[in-house]
């Protein structure tokens, strides 16, 4: 069957989201552009596979792709000589060699391949047909035929409605970067399913909150999906400024909003507007909070810890299946090398925080009348025998137990009287942190703390 009738046909029977997860699986990943490149990725990537991440996101940036200015003759070919891969082969087989699977994110056009240098992102109205043919040259380089790994997850472009990765978002006080992107991406599909029919096209998420620059997430992806679309996972970037069930001011989507995504998407796939020969996934390729410390504007350790554990709940719940973590490892928060973002498991001498275990083992506990709801998954993602504790006196008593699915996830409620006091899940010899079963309230927090335009 052709590819525009596998289309047409999947539009009528292609299953929707559900309207909440059942026993779906959770996959973790993580992206950090700064670790998984240079002397220390090795590292990054096997801290990231002990994290229980299956997954790594990796940034292929187009114009790093080249040799300086050069354009190639034929940009379809990945052996054509104004082609530079060696830097992203590197840390694909290093991701690899840790058994991650990979999606490559493709952004920042050279300056042949847009309307004018924007700035060094490149991202002045860039040429759908010329980032077609990029993604066609990487998608063959990286078919898994050759000496180089397989990658089968391709994310186009990063947060489309950020005015310093699409510009301009508006034009004439019209918003036109929903359209702009939608033929950027239905270009990418084709050259990226063209090479091998079960590659996945992967949304570039949307960044949470709109600005004056840019419009909302779902300002965005109304005006998006008005129009056939062709990608097989919807992705968003649910940055919060708070706690778990956080809800973002009008058409923003912050953790407590993914539910506005998940009924857009489901709307537009019901009408045929998204065009997909599978079912369509939902992901979050990027998402965090920043610690204190070492950030002193940013979560404390204990709230993290939580938070962390809370948030792979909620977003399971909603229907995602796949959650990526920003940063594996803080960067310094001052001096020449420092930046905004100490959101990694580990510190910049290398310590593990207590978010590492909630990360790897997430687990969550709530009371309820006479009874304890219970969710988790397991740190391998495989099924398994797990029993729940709950702290009493100074010990840890067993309060029930629980089947992981083959996805490693489990939930079940438990009968008990007491109504405070923490609770953790084992499987084996592998322990949960204990989750308090006293409610905490929703709080400001800048995701990112302070630096950058935030003073410390």
């Amino acid at each position: 069957m052709g590819r525009a009738l596998i289309f047409l046909a999947c539009v009528s029977f292609c299953a929707v989201l559900p309207a909440q997860a059942g026993a779906g699986p959770l996959r973790t990943a993580i992206t950090d552009m700064k670790h998984f490149g240079g002397p220390q990725q090795d590292l990054a990537f096997a801290r990231t596979k002990q994290s229980g991440a299956s997954v790594v996101r990796l940034v292929l940036t187009w114009r790093s792709a080249l040799f300086g200015d050069a354009e190639p003759g034929d940009a379809t070919n990945p052996n054509d000589p104004a082609y530079n891969w060696g830097w992203f082969d590197d840390q694909v087989r290093a991701a690899k060699q840790d058994g991650l699977e990979i999606i490559a994110s493709i952004q920042g056009a050279p300056d042949f391949a847009q309307a004018a240098p924007a700035n060094d992102d490149g991202t002045h109205k860039p040429s759908p047909t010329e980032y077609a043919k990029f993604a066609q040259a990487a998608a063959t380089r990286y078919n898994g035929l050759g000496l180089l790994p397989r990658i089968r997850y391709w994310q186009a472009w990063n947060e489309a409605n950020r005015s310093y990765f699409l510009w301009p978002q508006y034009e004439g006080g019209e918003l036109t970067s929903p359209a702009r992107y939608r033929a950027l991406l239905n270009a990418f599909a084709d050259a990226v399913h063209g090479v091998r029919s079960d590659n996945l096209v992967v949304t570039g998420g949307l960044a949470p909150l709109g600005t004056k620059s840019g419009p909302s997430p779902l300002a965005f992806m109304r005006r998006l999906l008005s129009e056939p679309t062709k990608f097989d996972v919807w992705s968003h970037h649910p940055y919060t400024s708070g706690g778990p069930t956080h809800r973002a001011p009008g058409d923003g989507v912050a953790l407590g909003d993914l539910g506005d995504i998940r009924k857009l998407l489901n709307q537009s796939i019901r009408a045929g507007r998204v065009l997909s020969a599978r079912k369509v996934q939902f992901w979050v390729t990027e998402f965090s909070w920043d610690t204190n410390g070492p950030d002193p504007k940013a979560v404390p350790m204990s709230l993290h810890a939580r938070w962390t554990s809370e948030a792979l709940y909620r977003m399971w719940r909603q229907g995602v299946s796949l959650v990526t973590w920003f940063r594996i490892q803080d960067d310094p928060l001052h001096g020449p090398t420092g930046t905004p973002y100490q959101s990694g498991f580990y510190t910049v001498a290398g310590a593990r925080k207590r978010s590492f275990t909630a990360f790897r083992f997430p687990f969550v506990a709530f009371r309820q009348p006479g009874k304890i709801l219970v969710w988790g998954r397991t740190p391998t993602s495989t099924a398994g025998y797990v029993r729940i504790q709950q702290r009493v006196g100074g010990n840890w008593r067993l309060i029930g137990a629980a089947r992981a699915s083959s996805a490693g996830i489990f939930t079940r409620t438990v009968r008990t009287s007491r109504r405070t006091g923490l609770v953790r899940a084992r499987v084996g010899t592998a322990k949960s942190l204990g989750f308090s079963l006293t409610p905490v309230s929703d709080r400001y927090y800048n995701p990112f703390g302070c630096g950058g335009q935030i003073a410390c």
